[in-house]
């Protein structure tokens, strides 16, 4: 969950994690094998996090994140996980997400589903890569999201099963009501309606857990295409998605990412490539500054305390550009954070964290979320 804020005059976090009575399974009700019924016997069959916030641009933020795990049918396995968060503020913005994360044929066959409602204030800065932070446009959006990803690797030879394959599916529809506004900004040109794609998934992973990685390298390649046959917009969109992970002094580990984003074609403003906010570019609003194509670079540090408590320091930088070589001359926008994270599976390397960043030098941004960055 993120808070995104263009400065804090005060902020309360509160992140008490609630885990589960570690269950005592009976062998033959979780897994096919002896291995798998030893380790389910301790095994953690959920958690919850309760969180509470207050900035300018939400006032009072409130709301839960809940996860169930069920374990791997065989030793060493992935367990599946199920995500739940809802939230609200008192300016009536509200989300609801349910993601389940699932693995099959030993683990030979992953994905995801991302169902997620949401009913939100928030502010359209224009296009570009200068942009300023006190000038927007306001809107109300509902959004119905669904978005499936499947990858595999069955087909392929023991050297090759780091690399998967699969197809990624996306169906949104979204309403937006803009505010009165007097400014320079224009008004986005693509705004209702439905945006329906279908898109191909490469990846390399190496990478010795999906959660808190210490060790290997992730390299993604995603392109979907988004029609306005059974939609209402056609255009494309693709990401690459370049990660590696390493141990420093005192065992602390290191991650370093790198993302490229492009879209084209008859485009709704908020699929422009721009960050998230809450794993790209931490701290502000979802595509603060977007245009075509974006650059972000990632390095954070990351280091376990003690009892079920770690923390983190980062750096960021982003930049967006219409096309490549002005992409490239564009300016960065910087940030550096820290922040604390609570382990909500250890077992799973599962982790909340609550992260500050001073954005640019000149704005604080706060966030809160379960799951690493990248």
């Amino acid at each position: 969950m993120i808070v995104p804020v263009k400065k804090i005059s005060a902020t309360v976090g509160l992140a008490l994690a609630i885990s589960s009575a570690y269950a005592q399974a009976d062998s033959a009700n979780v897994a096919t094998d002896s291995a798998a019924a030893d380790t389910a016997k301790h095994f953690q069959w959920w958690s919850a996090v309760p969180v509470l916030g207050y900035t300018e641009e939400t006032e009072l933020q409130y709301g839960a994140m809940v996860n169930f795990f069920i374990p791997s049918s065989f030793k060493g396995g992935n367990s599946q996980e199920i995500d739940i968060a809802a939230y609200g503020s008192t300016r009536k913005q509200f989300q609801f997400a349910a993601t389940p994360y699932f693995y099959l044929a030993h683990d030979r066959i992953s994905g995801w589903l991302d169902f997620r409602y949401q009913n939100w204030v928030g502010h359209f800065f224009g296009i570009g890569n200068d942009v300023d932070m006190d000038d927007y446009i306001s809107f109300d959006r509902e959004t119905f999201f669904f978005m499936a990803l499947v990858e595999s690797n069955l087909g392929l030879p023991p050297s090759l099963q780091f690399f998967r394959y699969g197809m990624v599916l996306d169906i949104n529809h979204s309403t937006m009501e803009f505010k009165e506004y007097d400014g320079e900004i224009a008004l986005p040109a693509n705004a209702d309606g439905w945006r329906t794609a279908l898109g191909y998934h490469l990846t390399v992973d190496t990478r010795d857990n999906p959660n808190w990685a210490r060790h290997g390298m992730y390299l993604q390649w995603e392109h979907r295409f988004y029609t306005d046959a059974i939609g209402d917009f056609g255009f494309t969109y693709q990401e690459l998605d370049l990660r590696t992970y390493g141990e420093t002094i005192w065992n602390t580990s290191m991650a370093v990412g790198l993302v490229w984003q492009r879209s084209d074609g008859d485009v709704p403003f908020e699929y422009m490539a721009g960050p998230d906010g809450i794993k790209r570019f931490r701290g502000v609003e979802m595509k603060y500054f977007r245009d075509n194509q974006a650059l972000i670079m990632q390095v954070e540090l990351r280091k376990e305390l003690f009892w079920r408590l770690a923390g983190d320091i980062f750096f960021e930088g982003g930049k967006v550009g219409p096309y490549f070589s002005q992409l490239l001359r564009n300016e960065w926008h910087r940030s550096v954070g820290f922040g604390g994270k609570f382990a909500l599976n250890k077992s799973e390397r599962l982790y909340a964290r609550a992260e500050f960043s001073w954005v640019d030098f000149k704005s604080l941004g706060m966030t809160f979320y379960f799951r690493e960055a990248f």
